[in-house]
């Protein structure tokens, strides 16, 4: 049972993160950090509520905490990743560079997202499907990324997952950043009918 249970943990981030690898996308960012994905976001289902903390590490880099929920809630597993955007041809993915030894992600491992926003409380991620060898050099997997978009297999069907924005970056002055929780997210009191 142990086993079995250990098993599906490592399947159920390696479905989330998608492949690893040894090599990043990009060896550095390509964009600035997108205001847009800042702050923290939600995924419900299956019971289990997950979380991730965007905020920017520097002009062009993000800090994300993630802890992943499988299903009913037990046995959460905490990730920590250094960000960038990441060009090839016309689309932006996102580079995400393992900070920690965290389950059966090691670190300095990548894993490569795609994120889109859906509205202003709505990211989609989807994970990279990629059959390169986790060893292949950033030049490959950005050769597979180029084939794989033109013949619309990069995506495995019924990947994406709606995470909700519950609130938003603050940022000072002296670099300290900090969570808030918008107007717009709190539910307006009820208006009795006359």
């Amino acid at each position: 049972m142990r086993i079995f249970l250990r098993s599906a943990l490592v399947l159920m981030a390696l479905c989330f993160f998608g492949c690893r690898f040894e090599n990043p996308l990009t060896p550095s960012p390509s964009e600035d950090v997108n205001t847009w994905l800042l702050g923290e976001w939600e995924l419900e289902e299956k019971g289990g509520k997950s979380t991730a903390v965007v905020a920017p590490l520097s002009a062009d880099r993000y800090s994300i905490h993630v802890s992943l929920a499988p299903k009913g809630g037990n046995a959460r597993r905490e990730y920590d990743f250094e960000a960038w955007a990441s060009r090839v041809g016309n689309s932006t993915f996102y580079t995400l560079c393992s900070l920690t030894n965290s389950g059966n992600l090691p670190e300095g491992a990548y894993v490569f997202l795609h994120a889109q926003m859906i509205d202003q409380v709505t990211v989609r991620l989807r994970p990279l499907q990629l059959s390169s060898s986790q060893e292949a050099t950033a030049k490959e997997l950005r050769k597979e990324v180029r084939s794989r978009l033109n013949d619309g297999t990069l995506y495995e069907e019924g990947s994406a997952k709606n995470w909700k924005r519950v609130a938003e970056i603050y940022s000072t002055k002296e670099g300290a950043t900090g969570l808030f929780k918008p107007l717009r997210y709190v539910p307006a009191p009820a208006v009795p009918k006359p």
